[in-house]
């Protein structure tokens, strides 16, 4: 492929590669590709996993795989290379790396490269009290790791720079905006800029070029689909409530032995709706899975009230009184509470859906179990029948009833979780995460998967996700959560062109590749500071964000924010 910026150009570029293929044994890794880096530029390249990315990398910084064969050209400037997954040398006190990286490339003492490697935390937004050059990588928050890896190359100052999947596994907002500050420090410093990851990383935002790795050929990438499915039915009455619900764990004893636990959610109120598709967005430590699972009672949320068709979830999970011979002789009813009609009813889907089977039965056994259980009233010899159909309807061909959980493909068992959830022909779908692990294309085509199943069954759909943007396309409504409250809830329209609460723009942001609004880190949930929990992160902290959380108000019709300065402009 010949890139459009070599038309014209004259001048030497840090990278340039002319045909560069790329064979293991007979496979094409990669495909004829003639590429240009200049000065300054940021180059993102993406593909999902096996597409070719690290061995592109390991080629143009001259390591390439074991087994790989090159034909054509690479040429490269000074380089540095941050491989996948940003490897620091364990149990070495971050210090003497820094003095041996920095050293080695630039002949500096100790002294002089903790020097620049301070510039260089600065230049990512690592705050002073926050350096700890005296840890081991294993020690510092994942986050933070990141940091010095970029502040090191920055302090190495290469002409041009290599990361693969840089930042990966991050939040989408302390990702892209750590991203956006390597950026900024290569077009401002000259360097060449080469960013390799998933398409949903978000390499696309900071990058100046895109081009994405598909059946060995760098080509452009492929627009996102960002409108629904198909146009979304109005939803019905409401049939599932949570009314102040919370959830607390216990820990161990104080220094006096007294009682201690950990509040993860505090006090939330929801409903869902017949027919509708319901996100609960949030990063790491927002408790939107927590939450997902408390509405299955699995387990029982500690605080509040689940209500399902009327009937109280809390009360039908509890474990019944011991049975005297004087009581009422509901101990031993097989549907106490009608728990098993709501477990019919509500079912989950899980983010890692291979581990949630049983690896010493084939998938027919164990869907038959649940036809047992929760579809007794399905004559056994209709089970096969019924299996065959919900494989179908997943995805899956009826054959796969035949198959070990182990010799499913990650995709495959996505499918296959949904082929079990709907089993039992339920009315609420409760996903946490489904498609986490999934690559892009399988991930789109599963939630297409599952937004048929919803519409054709028209059930209720509740999904928990970090992915802001791919929450909200195909939903009614949205609910964004921070630390374990609800901070803003509205229709998926407003919250995908106007939120109003600074963490849901910029997880919006994060989701467009934009620069998020917010600096520093998410707090640990065990040391959160007083007040709202986003304001030492806040663009539109004031001194009263610490003297109390803010409560949830209505802003407009349906619309609701918990942020006591939502209506503050930015610039304050």
């Amino acid at each position: 492929m010949t890139d459009a910026s070599v038309l014209g150009a004259t001048k030497p570029a840090p990278v340039e590669t002319e045909a560069l293929t790329l064979m293991l044994g007979d496979r094409v890794l990669l495909d004829r590709a003639t590429l240009r880096v200049e000065r300054g530029q940021v180059l993102a390249i993406t593909g999902g996993a096996g597409s070719g990315k690290t061995a592109l990398l390991g080629a143009l910084a001259g390591r390439l795989p074991a087994g790989v064969d090159m034909a054509g050209s690479a040429r490269i400037d000074g380089h540095l290379l941050i491989a996948q997954g940003g490897r620091l040398a364990p149990r070495r006190p971050l210090a003497l790396q820094v003095a041996e990286v920095v050293g080695h490339h630039l002949g500096l003492d100790l002294r002089s490269s903790l020097r620049r490697m301070a510039d260089g935390l600065d230049r990512m937004g690592v705050p002073a009290a926050a350096r700890r050059f005296d840890l081991p990588p294993e020690q510092l928050p994942e986050q933070l790791r990141w940091a010095c890896l970029f502040a090191m190359a920055v302090a190495v100052g290469p002409a041009v720079l290599l990361a693969d999947a840089p930042a990966a596994g991050l939040d989408p907002t302390v990702r892209l905006r750590l991203l956006h500050r390597l950026a900024d420090w290569a077009r401002a410093d000259g360097v060449a800029l080469v960013l390799a990851g998933r398409p949903e990383d978000g390499l696309a935002g900071p990058a100046d070029r895109v081009l994405a790795l598909r059946r060995a050929r760098l080509l452009p990438p492929s627009p996102a689909r960002t409108e629904p499915l198909a146009p979304l039915e109005q939803p019905g009455a409401a049939r599932l409530h949570a009314r102040g619900v919370g959830m607390s764990y216990p820990l161990a004893p104080g220094p006096r032995g007294e009682a201690r636990s950990l509040a993860v959610l505090h006090g939330i109120d929801l409903d869902v709706r017949t027919g509708e598709t319901l996100a609960l967005l949030g990063e790491t430590g927002s408790a939107k899975a927590t939450l997902a699972r408390s509405l299955l009672c699995l387990p029982p949320p500690t605080a509040g009230a689940v209500v399902w068709m009327g009937r109280d979830l809390m009360a039908a999970s509890a474990p019944p009184a011991a049975a005297d011979g004087r009581g009422d002789g509901r101990g031993d009813d097989p549907d106490r509470g009608g728990l098993r009609r709501a477990r019919r009813d509500l079912q989950p889907l899980f983010p890692d859906p291979a581990a949630s089977f049983d690896p010493a039965m084939t998938l027919g056994a164990q869907f038959g179990l649940v036809l047992e259980s929760l579809r007794p009233d399905i004559a056994a010899d209709r089970r096969d029948h019924r299996i065959d159909e919900a494989l179908e309807e997943a995805g899956l061909r009826p054959e796969a009833a035949l198959r070990w959980p182990s010799a499913l493909s990650v995709a495959e068992a996505a499918h296959a979780g949904l082929a079990r959830a709907i089993l039992s022909e339920p009315r609420v779908l409760i996903a946490d995460e489904p498609a986490s692990s999934l690559s892009a294309e399988e991930r789109e085509t599963f939630l297409d998967t599952l937004m048929a199943v919803r519409d054709r069954r028209r059930l209720s759909l509740v999904l928990a996700t970090e992915r802001y943007d791919e929450g909200l396309r195909d939903a009614h409504r949205g609910v964004v959560m921070l630390a374990g409250r609800v901070v803003e809830s509205a229709d998926a329209g407003t919250l995908r062109t106007a939120p109003l609460h600074p963490y849901s723009r910029a997880m919006l942001a994060a989701a467009q590749g934009e620069r998020p609004a917010l600096e520093g880190d998410a707090p640990s949930a065990f040391a959160q500071p007083a007040g709202c929990p986003l304001r030492r992160r806040c663009p539109l902290a004031r001194e009263f964000c610490a003297q109390a959380v803010p409560t949830l108000e209505e802003v407009a019709p349906g619309h609701h924010v918990a942020c006591h300065y939502w209506d503050t402009p930015t610039d304050g």
